[in-house]
């Protein structure tokens, strides 16, 4: 590990703490993974000699306050900020060109749903020990991708302009949907419990997280569903009725759409892995 990325994880955890999760995947470039748990409101980001990425998986609001305490960004879980680099880098040949010359001098929040999904997807194999180096060398390298692809978008369209009302609003329907992921949810229920009509709810959501209510709410309990496949004995339609599906089936045809295999194989697949994970 270099001494640069070494450094800027100490500066990180003095600022929010101890990592409750870690890992490095050797993808085409070393890519670093810490999780934590923020616990403050907002966190003050001092110039970094490497870039870093800021993926919010979930949890409450958090807003990003630039060293001079003139930009302050609000993130809420489906966002991602990139905090370029801010000082000197002292080995520019272990990073690609594209990630130092992106022009950004204060970090800039995107929606990119893919760049969510790779990283919790990464974090869940590394914390699982996956043995699987191929995959997850795939994911880092594909992380990567979309990162560039994002960078290298118009800076007009890089940047969230949402308002704050809006990103709230956002994050009281995810609390609204966590809290009764069992129940049936319309778009109806969750516009009348952030307190707006559906149509300003919908179109503010999907400004502010770049998904519609409906997708970010299947994928939730998608990710819910597969929590319980690892780590209890319910059976399939047992736990379609748990995160809310309308029977198995629609479970299954959900969770394929989403995962790519049956919610049978994914057990099975994720039993093997802590099987054979170093004791």
């Amino acid at each position: 590990m270099s001494g640069s990325v070494h450094r800027v994880r100490k500066l990180i955890r003095r600022i929010v703490g101890s990592p409750i999760g870690s890992g490095r995947v050797q993808g085409r470039w070393p890519v670093v993974l810490d999780r934590h748990q923020a616990l403050f409101e907002s966190i003050t980001v001092p110039p970094l000699p490497i870039p870093l990425l800021l993926v919010h998986t979930g949890g409450k609001p958090l807003g990003y306050l630039s060293r001079d305490r003139r930009h302050l960004t609000q993130s809420l879980p489906g966002l991602v900020t990139f905090v370029p680099r801010g000082v000197h880098f002292d080995d520019a040949r272990a990073l690609p060109a594209w990630l130092l010359r992106s022009g950004l001098g204060e970090p800039v929040t995107f929606t990119n749903d893919v760049i969510v999904s790779i990283t919790r997807r990464l974090m869940s194999e590394l914390e699982a020990s996956s043995q699987a180096d191929p995959y997850l060398r795939s994911l880092a390298n594909a992380l990567l991708a979309e990162l560039q692809r994002e960078l290298e978008l118009p800076r007009a369209i890089i940047d969230l302009p949402v308002s704050r009302g809006r990103l709230r609003v956002a994050h009281v329907a995810k609390r609204h949907m966590l809290a009764n992921l069992g129940e049936p949810l319309s778009v109806r229920d969750l516009a009348q419990a952030c307190g707006v009509g559906v149509t300003s709810f919908t179109c503010g959501f999907r400004e502010a997280t770049g998904v519609t209510p409906h997708r970010f709410l299947r994928k939730t309990r998608i990710e819910r569903s597969c929590e319980l496949l690892r780590t209890t004995g319910l059976s399939i339609r047992e736990i379609a009725e748990v995160v809310g599906f309308r029977g198995q089936s629609h479970f299954c045809s959900a969770f394929v759409a989403e995962c790519g295999l049956t919610p049978s194989a994914y057990r099975r697949a994720s039993h093997v892995r802590i099987e054979r994970a170093p004791r």
